[in-house]
């Protein structure tokens, strides 16, 4: 009997939560919507048509893959982020929905500022400098560096050039962390490696990205550690920085801040399930300049 699109997703989702994927369902239904190039509109109004053979055939190729806890994002080829669909592969991470809020936050503090530098330590995909231009408002930015110290990671951010918003140069950079830039800049953003071993081992999806994007020595935090003691020599006085990490490690990263920058105001921010997700650091104008 043949079988319709619908019958099909649904088959592979069952298979999908055999195995513990929680996104099951999900998966199923953006892998088919890849095989068969319809839009979720499309894939609503036209669920209960026949699949054809050779669809049918890419798919089962598909959903075996994720099975193997391939990411959907590498199996497709994209993630959206932002509203944008980023070119995403192997050696580089793909992208989280809730670093949109770092994103976001940066664009918020941009707002009643002109001309300001702007770098993505350890941009991956470029995810993070490319929404940035997208989100920033007008005349905010001056130019957005990426900095990451893969090759692999740098190719997938040129690939997105593409998206980058008209009138805001992006610079891609390789290199360690804040090392190759000279200062003053005025806006740092970093979703750097924050993982514990233990944590990347015990979770199977992420087998297929880049350790070097997920790990961060024993405790998760050797790079971020690194990068608050750099920051009072690369931050202009009227600045800003905002780094993701595990909810674990945002006390610890906020006193770090505290001491490294003590004229700063530091803060914890929530993501949207209520997780201390990200540190902001807010440097002040010296008082009487």
């Amino acid at each position: 009997m043949p079988t319709t699109i619908m019958e099909a997703v649904a088959n592979a989702a069952r298979r999908l939560e055999a195995v513990g994927i929680d996104t099951a369902r999900l998966d199923a239904s953006v892998l088919m919507r890849h095989v068969i190039g319809f839009d979720k509109v499309q894939f609503l109004v036209r669920r209960r048509e026949r699949l054809p053979d050779e669809a049918a055939a890419r798919y089962e190729a598909l959903i075996e893959l994720r099975l193997a806890r391939i990411s959907v994002a590498y199996l497709t080829g994209e993630r959206e982020f932002l509203g944008l669909s980023f070119a995403v592969g192997p050696g580089t991470l793909v992208p989280r929905p809730e670093t949109e809020l770092l994103v976001e936050w940066a664009a918020r503090w941009l707002r009643g500022r002109s001309h300001c530098l702007a770098v993505d330590v350890g941009t991956g995909s470029g995810a993070i400098a490319i929404g940035l231009t997208r989100l920033a408002p007008p005349g905010s930015l001056r130019g957005v560096i990426g900095v990451d110290p893969s090759l692999d990671a740098l190719s997938w951010a040129n690939r997105n050039r593409l998206m980058i918003a008209p009138g805001v140069p992006v610079g891609l950079v390789r290199g360690h962390l804040m090392s190759a830039i000279a200062g003053p800049v005025d806006l740092v953003l970093a979703n750097l490696p924050y993982l514990t071993p233990e944590q990347t081992d015990e979770n199977p999806d992420l087998a297929a990205e880049p350790r070097s994007a997920l790990v961060s020595g024993a405790d998760g935090l050797d790079l971020i550690r690194e990068l608050i003691r750099d920051l009072p020599r690369v931050l202009a006085e009227d600045s800003a920085a905002i780094l993701e990490l595990d909810p674990s490690q945002a006390e610890i990263v906020a006193a770090l801040s505290r001491e490294t920058l003590p004229e700063a105001v530091v803060a914890i921010v929530d993501d949207l399930a209520g997780l201390a997700r990200f540190v902001t650091i807010v440097r002040r104008e010296h008082e009487g300049e």
